[in-house]
């Protein structure tokens, strides 16, 4: 009882904002009580993020072989998704809070996902022999990062047709030939000229690398030659420079759906067009990505509902061209898959930093047209 309260807590909250009087409260028990079963907060944290990773390794494992490795990779998928589905509420932590984990408690979260994972590209492996091997561990990260998209959002549907819905969409992107990598350009850029535009670049790269809460004023400053006051000219707190970043992402991936769609003709090219804009913004800034994904939580209740609602937005948007493109597919199920879309560009390009935009944006349309 306490785990799930903890974990629901943590998924809604992020680690930081959680308290544990209201765990224990949630729990129906007492704070006392509490301490009796984990020392603190991180004990409790830890604990309750393993035992998510337990699930979900348990579910996996609960596949038995089978002599035809896609039809065995595709029953684990479904089994995963499954798992995702039934903790819905609290396998965001999973996705977005594991870097807390330290020692003992981190290798062992590595073990759990090791494990599933060598089994999908061992079988994967099999099913496609010619394949390069980073074809198939990039294919199966997608496939994951697919199956755990409906931890992301709260859209209303069948469980049956999510299932469905979602590993059909897997057995079409294990499938996928890649394109040859791109060669990826030797320069970093041009560091803004601006204080203002150089402390929120620098603040992203901070924040992307070690957690908000774990970057200090201080060390915003020293990125950018700057004391605390400095900074403070022109930002008000360290959550000010957090809110600009995001709704900064959240601008240029409102500003990518009108240059995609200005370079189609069709709602087929729509899809194509929306995927590799997507794809690029995300190459080209995974650092963003990163805290979007990550310190989200810790925006202010008045401006993470604001982003959420253009958020909301961006994916009908997507959705009604998704619709038009692909007609037998219900409302519901057109925004499974268009966050699972933008799940898939996230992860590919926070796990592979030298992933090229061609690359992602091919997984990102099959996902998305269904071919």
């Amino acid at each position: 009882m306490i785990l799930t309260a903890a974990a629901r807590s943590f998924a809604e909250h992020g680690f930081h904002a959680t308290r544990l009087g209201a765990v224990a409260e949630e729990a129906g028990i007492s704070a006392p009580a509490l301490y009796k079963h984990f020392s603190g907060k991180y004990e409790l944290f830890a604990a309750a993020l393993i035992d998510l990773a337990e699930q979900l390794a348990a579910a996996a494992a609960a596949v038995p072989t089978d002599d035809d490795p896609r039809r065995e990779l595709l029953a684990v998928i479904r089994a995963m998704a499954g798992n995702a589905l039934d903790n819905r509420e609290t396998g965001n932590i999973y996705r977005r809070e594991p870097r807390l984990l330290q020692g003992d408690d981190r290798r062992r979260l590595a073990e759990l996902s090791a494990g599933t994972r060598e089994r999908l590209v061992a079988l994967l492996g099999r099913a496609r022999p010619v394949a390069p091997e980073r074809t198939v561990r990039l294919l199966v990260t997608a496939a994951l990062s697919i199956v755990a998209s409906p931890v992301t959002h709260r859209v209303g549907l069948a469980r049956r047709a999510v299932l469905d819905t979602l590993c059909g969409t897997v057995e079409t992107v294990v499938e996928l030939d890649l394109p040859d990598p791109a060669t990826a350009a030797d320069s970093t850029g041009l560091t803004p000229l601006g204080r203002r535009e150089a402390v929120l670049t620098e603040s992203i790269k901070l924040f992307a690398s070690r957690g908000f809460h774990e970057v200090t004023l201080e060390e915003i400053g020293a990125a950018v030659d700057l004391p605390p006051s400095g900074v403070y000219r022109h930002f008000s707190s360290k959550n000010a420079i957090l809110t600009a970043a995001l709704w900064r992402g959240s601008e240029r991936t409102t500003a990518a759906i009108a240059d995609g769609l200005a370079n189609a003709t069709t709602p087929n090219e729509a899809l194509v067009a929306l995927a590799a804009e997507y794809s690029s913004l995300c190459v080209s800034d995974p650092e963003i990505m990163a805290v979007y994904l990550r310190d989200m939580g810790a925006l202010d209740v008045a401006d993470r509902r604001a982003l959420r609602r253009q958020q909301r937005l961006n994916v009908d948007e997507w959705a009604t061209w998704l619709q038009r493109a692909r007609p037998d597919v219900a409302p519901a199920a057109a925004r499974f898959l268009v966050h699972a879309a933008l799940n898939v560009a996230t992860d590919l390009t926070i796990a592979y930093r030298d992933l090229d935009a061609s690359t992602a944006a091919v997984v990102v349309a099959a996902v998305l047209t269904g071919d």
